[in-house]
């Protein structure tokens, strides 16, 4: 006969009311003595699983959270599958939010998740940092994945490339490829390490004039690409283009295309992220590959070791390659 929360309440001889704050830890006002007594009728009476009643004994749920600003991305995507695949292993489930790259949406998100008991947050891309102090005030151990930000005095975990020298270096490629009137594309994104920062070291290295009519920033996804390239080719000519991520590379190609110009004889194109289908368009993609799965496995793994074992929170940097195909 399945055990329902009246159950318990009779057998404690309490108020189903007092049943429901100890479960959804609202029970500051009961006393430490009532708090135990429901949980060990609770587990006793097999009324909830016994990791959740175990959870709520040691305030410890064995359950991360992970906000992402754009889970139909292949990059993040590939950092999800890496911290569900370590959580796994721990023991410790995953809840995925998604934000569509609003940091409202996120800063919402993330009150949601504490409700629901998470132990540890994993954050990327979106954290902006007027949000950093409402973040840390819920004392929750957080990782930041992709981010690059003043952490200084944050408390938070980091596990990162370094984006601005990976544009810096596709840009130099270029470059060194024989172009000289490159565009970028990218998202409107600021950081004291943002990559378009990397673009802008390239030129000044080899006197090449930065001119701002060759750069198009929004967001990170194909119409970004599209309409970025469509709207410089209107009035430029170029012959090299470094975009933010592989999926604005697509919409450039696509857009390059409908000009009836030819990458990479045209314009030579280069990438970042190497996501999965980067070798599979025509012509394959170069590209700066990060490695996505990875980034999710140490995330996991640091605040595990948090959670679990006090350890402390730190940053992380994780190498990046550099991966040449037909596009230029």
């Amino acid at each position: 006969m399945k055990v329902v929360m009246k159950d318990v309440a009779e057998s404690c001889g309490v108020s189903v009311a007092t049943i429901s704050k100890v479960i959804n830890g609202k029970d500051a006002n009961i006393s430490e003595d009532t708090r135990k007594k429901v949980l060990d009728t609770i587990e006793r009476m097999g009324y909830m699983q016994n990791e959740i009643a175990k959870g709520l004994r040691t305030q410890r749920m064995k359950m991360l959270g992970f906000i992402l600003p754009d889970i139909s991305n292949p990059f993040f995507a590939e950092i999800a599958r890496g911290i569900e695949d370590y959580a796994n292993q721990r023991d410790f489930g995953v809840i995925i939010s998604n934000t569509n790259g609003d940091a409202q949406l996120e800063y919402e998100n993330f009150k949601r998740l504490t409700s629901r008991m998470v132990d540890g947050v994993i954050f990327t891309r979106t954290l902006k940092l007027q949000y950093l102090n409402e973040y840390s005030s819920f004392r929750l151990p957080i990782v930041v994945v992709d981010r690059e930000i003043d952490f200084h005095g944050s408390g938070f975990g980091a596990v990162m490339v370094d984006t601005q020298r990976g544009i810096y270096d596709a840009t130099n490629i270029l470059i060194q490829s024989g172009c000289n009137r490159i565009a970028f594309i990218s998202a409107q994104y600021m950081s004291d390490h943002d990559r378009f920062d990397g673009y802008c070291m390239a030129l000044k290295e080899h006197n090449i004039p930065y001119l701002p009519e060759l750069v198009f920033r929004r967001d990170y996804d194909v119409a970004t690409g599209y309409d970025g390239i469509m709207k410089i080719l209107d009035a430029n000519n170029i012959d090299g283009v470094v975009c933010g991520n592989d999926l604005i590379a697509v919409g450039v190609y696509n857009a390059i295309k409908e000009k009836g110009l030819s990458v990479p004889n045209d314009i030579k194109v280069f990438g970042f992220d190497d996501i999965y289908f980067s070798k599979f368009i025509s012509p394959p993609l170069s590209t700066v590959h990060q490695p996505a799965y990875e980034m999710g496995a140490h995330a996991a793994k640091m605040l595990i070791g948090r959670i679990e074992d006090n350890f402390p929170l730190y940053a992380e940097e994780l190498p990046y390659n550099i991966v040449i195909r037909d596009s230029v």
